[in-house]
């Protein structure tokens, strides 16, 4: 398919052969027929190189003699000039010298040009300097090699030098638009906006910090600065849009002239990262509005993918809680991977079916309770995973504060139950999503998902990889603080923020998810990893750059309102606890915490009178012993005792070890 775009319509007899090849690499005329396809493709400019190659030979002889021929020479012409044609239309389409978009050529293209043009008037001064035929004289090849590459640029590069010309940007038609970042990021978009005018963009001004590139031009576009005059800069070029172009290095830089653009009206846009384009290029129809995403700062992410790859690919994957905001990433991403059967879990049908449109290929959903035994049991025995991501979980603070037996039920019953049943059906992976709440817990939510952790730890089986990965908040999860500051702007405010000094760590959910899995690809079991946050977001900035990136039209204000701390929230939080050693690992942005942990037994026959009381919804009483159980690590490091009272000490000397919960 790739090579019948390339090919174009006027190459229909080489299609099929040319299709073959590529599908077959190891085909010993593949090489060939993706040259013939280029030309096929460019059969037109072939043509033009035939006639300046016959041109420039001819001329040369006709120079070199003062128009007077001898006829010895003009005989010998026709075959010295077949000889030409051959070499030079040879080395042309291998050097990739047809198919090529001129119009965006730049130096490569010219260099290419160049050696093509090089090798071949070598190789035509060797035929000529053979004293048994002497064809010409060897000053022919010289002077005709050096006319035609003259030619050979004209044909290839004359429509870009007429695009460039003066006057041709104010000729152009469209959006005025400033583009904002370095000055190397600023030029490829240029160049494109200059060639594909069709587009509707026309560059008027660079802005940058870079002073040494200010008072210059690029590609006839001025380059101006800093960043801090992009108000005058913008009305002295009546410009109507601004385009910024930092990547993901500079999104401090973008966060900080945001506020201008505002103030001068203009509209901002920004082109993707890397990653957000798949690894390709990003061109001009890739253009965006901004996100909150784009002013946080963060690095773009690099993964093994082969790694990633032998985990997953035509392997059976189950993920729980599939319908949320990272179980549906997970498998989006996982999708691509191709494994054999994608099981997605969910109780909630809305979600579910939203994660199956996500979903690149097959993918089973099933609709169910995580916390239901049987149901889990029955799901492992038919399905067999061999990879399991664990996303499902209860994680709304407040709520669970009021609800602590349903935190417990789902995050730490539930998290056991399919842990359980993991070991039962031989899956060979088990990655448990955390939290950052999970860090000397402080509430409800954080508690639970600690001993959820440890449930992880103490049942994983020898030889088998079973992890957790433990990460703050991802940027516009349903309930997060993000799509309600947003919707609070929507309705005219105000916004709330709990209190002025809060911070949270924020990561998107790709970025997250990502990582996720390159964790999973190295983990050898029982590992807690914790992902880099980067650093803590004060959440009122956060709350006034989604201020900033609402147009709320002419003398709209949104108030920020502070409402206190709410039950179960902490002012700041951290992803490892004063009692874990942070390590590195092999990827830079994956840390391994390593903390102490209760006995199993201890562990387990608290979870048993946990399970008992939310059974019965006692709520004070969950909450308490969740509470005392979640923070047993540092007490043991502490003093070396824990904190579970008498009446459980008893059960815990009754109860076997590794005991279940039922």
């Amino acid at each position: 398919m790739l090579m019948e775009r390339a090919v174009g319509s006027g190459a229909d007899g080489v299609r099929w052969w040319t299709r073959r090849s590529v599908e077959n690499p190891s085909t010993a005329q593949s090489k060939w027929l993706l040259n013939w396809a280029r030309v096929s493709a460019d059969r037109w400019l072939f043509l033009v190189d035939a006639v300046i190659v016959t041109l420039a030979y001819a001329l040369a002889l006709l120079f070199r003699f003062g128009l007077a021929v001898p006829g010895s020479y003009w005989s010998r012409f026709p075959g010295f000039l077949l000889l030409a044609l051959v070499v030079y239309l040879g080395l042309h389409a291998g050097m990739a010298l047809y198919g090529a978009v001129w119009l965006q050529a730049g130096p490569l293209e010219a260099w290419k040009l160049v050696v093509a043009s090089t090798a071949a008037t070598s190789v035509l001064l060797l035929a000529a300097a053979i004293p048994t035929v002497r064809p010409t004289p060897m000053s022919v090849p010289l002077v005709a090699g050096a006319l035609a590459l003259l030619l050979f640029g004209a044909a290839r590069f004359g429509a870009r030098v007429l695009a460039a010309r003066p006057g041709a940007a104010t000729a152009a038609q469209g959006a005025r638009v400033i583009l904002v970042g370095p000055v190397a990021a600023a030029r490829a978009v240029v160049q494109q906006m200059r060639a594909e005018t069709e587009a509707g963009y026309l560059p008027v001004a660079v802005v940058t910090d870079e002073a040494q590139a200010w008072r210059r031009e690029l590609s006839g576009v001025p380059v101006v600065g800093p960043l801090d005059d992009l108000g005058v800069v913008a009305a002295r070029y009546r410009a109507e849009q601004v385009l910024f172009v930092f990547g993901s290095s500079g999104r401090d830089q973008m966060a900080r002239v945001l506020h201008l653009v505002k103030d001068v009206g203009l509209l901002a846009k920004t082109l993707p990262t890397i990653h957000e384009t798949m690894g390709r290029q990003a061109r001009l129809r890739d253009i965006r509005d901004l996100s909150v995403a784009d002013l946080l700062g963060r690095d773009q992410v690099q993964i093994d993918v082969a790694a990633v790859g032998r985990i997953i690919t035509g392997r059976r994957v189950l993920i729980t809680g599939a319908g949320g905001s990272i179980g549906s990433e997970i498998a989006a991403q996982v999708s691509r991977f191709e494994p054999s059967l994608l099981v997605l879990l969910d109780h909630d049908e809305t979600h579910l079916h939203d994660a199956l449109s996500r979903v690149q290929g097959p993918a089973r959903p099933v609709l169910g309770d995580l916390r239901e035994e049987p149901f889990i049991n029955a799901l492992f025995a038919e399905t067999m995973p061999d990879v399991v991501f664990h996303a499902a979980a209860h994680k709304h603070v407040p709520v669970l504060e009021a609800f602590p037996s349903e935190a417990v039920r789902t995050n730490v019953v539930g998290t056991e139950i399919l842990v359980r049943a993991a070991v039962r059906h031989g899956t060979a992976r088990f990655v448990a999503i955390s939290t950052d709440k999970a860090v000397s817990p402080s509430g409800v939510m954080g508690a639970s998902k600690r001993l959820a952790e440890q449930v992880v730890h103490h049942l994983r089986p020898e030889g088998r990889r079973f992890c957790c990965v433990r990460f703050g908040n991802v940027l516009g999860s349903r309930g997060s603080v993000v799509p309600t500051f947003v919707r609070q702007v929507q309705e005219g405010g105000p916004v709330t923020v709990t209190h002025p000094d809060m911070t949270r760590f924020f990561m998107t959910t790709g970025e997250a998810v990502q990582l996720v899995l390159q964790a999973a690809a190295t983990a050898e079991g029982g590992e807690v990893f914790m992902l880099d946050m980067g650093e803590p977001v004060r959440i009122v900035e956060l709350a006034e750059r989604i201020i900033a990136l609402a147009d709320l039209g002419p003398g709209r204000e949104i108030e920020i309102v502070f409402t206190g701390l709410r039950p179960g929230e902490r002012l700041t939080e951290k992803l490892h606890s004063d009692v874990e050693a942070v390590l590195p690992t092999a990827h830079p942005k994956i840390h391994l915490v390593e903390g102490p942990a209760p006995p199993a037994e201890l562990l387990f026959a608290g979870i048993a009178e946990l399970a008992d009381r939310a059974a019965v919804r006692d709520e004070v009483a969950t909450r308490t012993l969740l509470l005392e159980l979640a923070q047993i690590p540092e007490v043991l490091c502490m003093d070396g005792e824990s904190v579970l009272t008498a009446r459980q000490r008893q059960r815990l000397q009754a109860a076997p070890a590794g005991s279940a919960v039922r």
